[in-house]
């Protein structure tokens, strides 16, 4: 039986560039007056006050390759052919999943209805990072522990709904990591809630493969 692990307090740490680039936002052309830069800091303080950063994660075997799909040992598949690319040195794959938790999502939708559009988008994008960092963090953890196996995970993750792996994917991934236990729900959409949640996978292959 795969072990599932289940991270209920992430450590994340998150740079204010970060953020600021997914605001669109650049030291280098564009200038923040004293006021701004303080609302900045206020609402980038008060969303990551707000995130409860949880996670899980679980490694799977590999059965079989081809070009345009990639088998598990349970016989779950998974169509796309840039997926296969990527795992085709792959003898197991690593699920994640990451979510910011549902207290920023539902202080954004506040800050909407308030007419608070700034603080929402704000809110919005440290909520964004904080998901993305989640993974980072889960794939940081594994290939230290891989690395005593003398294995790797895959340099890029890939996640339903990217490239030519169907969004439908999600629904496969939130079985196999039974992502009920961290409160999360897929809806008919193939959405995750709270929204500001991320499934992804990466390969794992062993370190000789270059």
């Amino acid at each position: 039986m795969n072990k599932i692990n289940y991270f209920k307090s992430i450590p994340v740490i998150l740079e204010k560039t970060s953020i600021m680039s997914r605001l669109g936002h650049s030291s280098r052309s564009t200038a923040l007056s004293a006021r701004d830069q303080s609302f900045m800091d206020e609402t980038i303080s008060l969303g990551l006050a707000l995130c409860r950063n949880q996670g899980a994660a679980g490694r799977f075997a590999v059965k079989n390759h081809i070009i345009q799909a990639v088998t598990l040992e349970d016989r779950t598949c998974m169509e796309s052919r840039q997926l296969a690319k990527m795992l085709q040195k792959s003898h197991e794959v690593l699920f994640m999943a990451g979510t910011a938790g549902p207290e920023i999502t539902d202080r954004i939708s506040i800050e909407m209805e308030k007419g608070n559009a700034a603080t929402a988008v704000v809110l919005d994008a440290v909520a964004s990072a904080s998901a993305d960092m989640i993974l980072d963090w889960i794939m940081d953890m594994f290939n230290k522990m891989l690395q005593k196996e003398g294995s790797r995970l895959t340099r890029r993750r890939y996640s339903p709904g990217f490239g030519d792996l169907p969004l439908s994917n999600q629904a496969i991934i939130f079985r196999l990591l039974d992502l009920e236990r961290l409160n999360l729900r897929l809806k008919e959409s193939m959405m995750l809630e709270p929204e500001k949640s991320v499934l992804a996978l990466a390969g794992i292959e062993r370190k000789e493969t270059d």
